[in-house]
């Protein structure tokens, strides 16, 4: 009986192996990655960069990156047409999850110039 087990389950691990994983289907695609420091360098006066931070209300009250504006990630597809075109287009949430979310979401809708800080408000504020 014992072995009659183990084959049934080592037939189904096998058989599982070769279905495509649920995972691979789901997996969000490579999003465009820009380290802190990159855009530390990139906020010198001057320069032709959006800063946007896809986080809460309360998490922007605690603490944001100065000249960054705020479009909490729920709220982007009824505000990102406000966003522009040209120019660097920098996102950043908490550690990087939703801020890469958001970029899907940009490179999607036509955003070709969007990226992810990579480690988000976490890594920028270890400087």
């Amino acid at each position: 009986m014992t072995s009659m087990k183990a084959f049934f389950i080592a037939s189904a691990l096998a058989a599982a192996s070769l279905m495509p994983s649920a995972v691979a289907q789901t997996a969000p695609a490579q999003v465009p990655l820009i380290e802190p420091a990159q855009v530390r360098t990139l906020m010198a006066p001057g320069s032709k960069i959006t800063v946007v931070d896809v986080r809460t209300q309360a998490e922007w009250d605690q603490g944001h990156i100065n000249g960054a504006i705020l479009m909490p990630l729920d709220q982007l597809p009824n505000t990102y047409s406000k966003l522009p075109k040209t120019g660097k287009l920098i996102v950043y949430c908490r550690s990087g999850h939703r801020s890469g979310q958001a970029v899907q979401f940009l490179l999607a809708h036509g955003y070709t110039n969007a990226v992810s800080m990579n480690g988000g408000f976490i890594a920028w504020s270890q400087k």
